[in-house]
């Protein structure tokens, strides 16, 4: 299995794809008939996204996820959760200098004995590319069980907001800074840190 950066057209439909199975046909999230094609898509895919792919050995989409970035719309973590002050997250967390979003996380149902393994992967390669790209922090709406796995994972977000009851579910709002993070991970959890390859691309930056 292997994460890239969904860039041709048949990855990014891939991407639409998966998402409109997972969250219209199989939970029920979003309505399907409000898609002319079972493509899931929005307005933060017309330019204001990166999307990631996780393909098995034979091609086949089983997970994927999206990096959105700051611009013309109003990332959806400040639109759609009521957030402590600005001041208070940046006291505890950090100027948020270059502040994302990674949104749209999905594992496809059908590799579910193998969904902690996509999600770290899916999770160390955005980290890696997040880091290169010189994000600050991370922003993350997720549900709470979710939430709760990637912090036993060792993919630590700090909630900062209250949760609510949205995309189906109990969701919460949260916040890492990048840096901490990385150096968190070198420390406690090295193989994760191999995961997002920034030993490579520091070794490669100082040949």
């Amino acid at each position: 299995m292997r994460v890239i950066i969904a860039e041709e057209e048949k990855e990014i439909q891939q991407s639409y794809q998966l998402r409109f199975d997972t969250m219209c046909r199989d939970l029920g999230w979003l309505s399907s008939g409000d898609y002319a094609v079972p493509e899931e898509k929005d307005e933060y895919d017309a330019g204001q996204s990166i999307p990631f792919l996780a393909v098995d050995a034979t091609g086949t989409a089983v997970g994927t996820s999206r990096i959105i970035l700051a611009g013309a719309v109003q990332l959806p973590i400040e639109r759609h959760f009521e957030l402590y002050p600005r001041e208070d997250i940046v006291n505890q967390h950090g100027e948020l200098s270059c502040a994302v979003e990674i949104s749209r996380f999905i594992v496809s149902p059908a590799a579910v004995s193998r969904h902690h393994e996509i999600t770290l992967m899916l999770c160390m390669t955005m980290l890696g590319r997040l880091i290169r790209m010189g994000a600050s922090h991370a922003y993350v709406s997720a549900d709470h069980r979710f939430f709760r796995l990637l912090r036993m994972l060792g993919i630590r977000f700090e909630q900062i907001g209250a949760p609510k009851f949205y995309m189906g579910s109990k969701t919460v709002p949260g916040i890492t800074n990048l840096a901490v993070l990385a150096a968190r991970l070198e420390k406690e959890r090295p193989m994760l840190f191999q995961m997002t390859n920034l030993e490579a691309a520091e070794q490669r930056q100082s040949s």
